[in-house]
């Protein structure tokens, strides 16, 4: 009998130990990837997850891409100003990785924010009763567009959302223009929700694009932020990163 057989839970760790091994190879890979290689990974990740929800019942031939087409038509043809954060930016200046929602911040006048919604509900989004308000007050609104797939919207409360509506990068993805916060606007903007995910987010950003970010805009944006949010922990975090990165 071999020794692996004698031995599972040995096999088991070094199985855990190759796997580890090869995304740390894919993680140094990666950080070297040229835009276009990033945004062809990206595609091909979100292609995975579409096919998952064409099994799990979608109507829609492609769910995610027919999701972002809807939502960059109305946004572009309204000329509403907007950036998308959040899981589609992180993958694309970070570690590519799937994301299920889009999130996007934009500018909408009082009037705007009912005519925006009517148009996302006759696109096929679905929106609660209390969106109109929740985006009027400030408060991040969910729409789905299908069981897995949605979007996030946030209307701009703070100068941070105004400038990184003002700096976002056109990329083509998925067949589209689309405008993504730039890698020092999402840093700044993952410090400040800081779940678990986002803290990963931003290792690898750092990982990946530390040789070309503005990083005195990188602290004047977290001191900005933390003093018209009143968010002090928000300083807090951005010390400890730059400890470690100076570390």
């Amino acid at each position: 009998m071999s020794l692996e057989r004698q031995d599972p839970r040995g096999r088991w760790q070094r199985m855990v130990a190759d796997y580890r091994a090869l995304r740390e190879a894919e993680r140094r890979d990666l950080a070297g990837a040229t835009l276009p290689e990033r945004i062809e990974i990206v595609e091909a990740l979100q292609d995975f997850m579409e096919e998952v929800e064409r099994i799990a019942g979608s109507s829609a031939a492609s769910p995610f891409r027919e999701m972002i087409r809807r939502l960059h038509h109305i946004l572009e043809a309204n000329r509403i100003p907007y950036v998308i954060i959040g899981g589609l930016a992180a993958a694309l200046w970070g570690i590519a990785r799937t994301t299920a929602d889009v999130d996007v911040v934009l500018v909408l006048s009082s009037d705007q924010t009912s005519f925006l919604l009517d148009r996302l509900r006759e696109a096929g989004f679905r929106a609660s009763a209390e969106a109109f308000l929740r985006l009027r007050e400030g408060r991040p609104v969910k729409l789905f567009f299908t069981r897995r797939f949605s979007v996030d919207l946030h209307q701009a409360s703070f100068r941070l959302d105004r400038e990184a509506i003002r700096r976002a990068r056109e990329v083509e993805l998925f067949g589209l223009a689309l405008r993504l916060a730039t890698p020092e606007d999402l840093i700044v903007y993952k410090l400040a929700r800081w779940e678990p995910i986002d803290e990963q987010d931003v290792q690898a950003v750092l990982e990946s694009q530390r040789g070309s970010l503005d990083w005195t805009y990188i602290e004047a944006a977290v001191r900005d932020l933390a003093q018209e949010a009143e968010l002090p922990e928000l300083l807090v975090r951005w010390s400890r990163l730059k400890e470690e990165i100076d570390g």
